[in-house]
């Protein structure tokens, strides 16, 4: 249903994008497809480089703008994708937005903006620049030549920068305090807290919950025969119930009820 292809960002840019994908619709001509995107604690980037209006936003029901930023999203999302769509997507490292912009993340969270609303012609520049070319590691170089120099222009940031907060969040998967996060950055809670939420756009025990919540997805996507107590175990809930509040809380439906959809994968993208 989809191919996508997936690219490393230059040295200088791995503390703030994950990946690039190149995601492209791959179905008969005559229909639209669903599709059905997890929360997730980051936010993306999509330049679309394939046919106009080939991406609507279900919820918010408009089509997605040729450049857009999307998230950090605390929900389900949908969109319906029709033949031709082709995107150049970005998947950020958290916090990634506010580092490179010094644009609070809160504005974009739960939808999808247009870019040139935050960033002005400039980067309608860039995505005319990426469209115009059809060699994806020209339209990665491209898009790259322009976050660079965002880089280079940016005044030294003189806050305090949560990226170690987030690093330990991701490496206990979720499962930590704030207490010891607290301690670990030498930090009062209400500095943290002010602070975390200004540079990812999620309160912290969000985000906390979104990280777990896709470590049990990954568990999920691996397990044949889910066993949902000992998935609950393996990634840090209380208990069997706990997760399944939880997993209704973030997906709208149970997960004997979800795990339906994760057999056609092509209709799920995690980012």
């Amino acid at each position: 249903m989809f191919k996508i292809r997936h690219f490393q960002p230059h040295g200088l840019l791995h503390n703030y994008i994950r990946s690039y994908q190149v995601l492209e619709s791959d179905f008969p001509e005559e229909s639209n497809r669903r599709m059905t995107l997890l929360p997730h604690y980051s936010q993306h980037l999509l330049f679309n480089l394939g046919q106009e209006k080939t991406v609507y936003d279900i919820h918010h029901r408009q089509y997605l703008a040729p450049a857009i930023v999307t998230g950090p999203h605390d929900s389900i999302r949908e969109w319906y994708i029709a033949p031709g769509m082709k995107h150049l997507v970005v998947s950020l490292q958290p916090g990634a937005w506010y580092r490179f912009f010094r644009i609070p993340p809160h504005l974009c969270c739960n939808k999808s903006t247009d870019l040139s609303v935050f960033l002005g012609p400039q980067i309608l520049e860039t995505g005319h620049h990426i469209r115009a070319c059809n060699n994806p590691e020209q339209q990665v170089h491209i898009l790259e030549s322009y976050l660079l120099e965002q880089l280079s222009t940016q005044k030294h940031f003189a806050g305090r920068n949560i990226e170690e907060v987030i690093q330990l969040i991701l490496a206990a998967n979720g499962n930590i305090t704030i207490r010891q996060l607290e301690t670990a950055v030498f930090l009062t809670k209400r500095t943290l807290e002010r602070t975390f939420l200004e540079q990812t756009g999620l309160h912290l025990k969000m985000f906390c919950r979104i990280v777990r919540f896709r470590k049990a997805i990954e568990y999920l996507t691996r397990m044949r025969y889910p066993n949902w107590g000992l998935l609950a175990s393996q990634t840090g809930y209380c208990d069997q119930t706990h997760f399944i509040n939880e997993f209704r809380y973030f997906t709208r439906c149970l997960p004997h009820q979800f795990s339906g959809v994760m057999q056609d994968a092509d209709q799920l993208w995690t980012l």
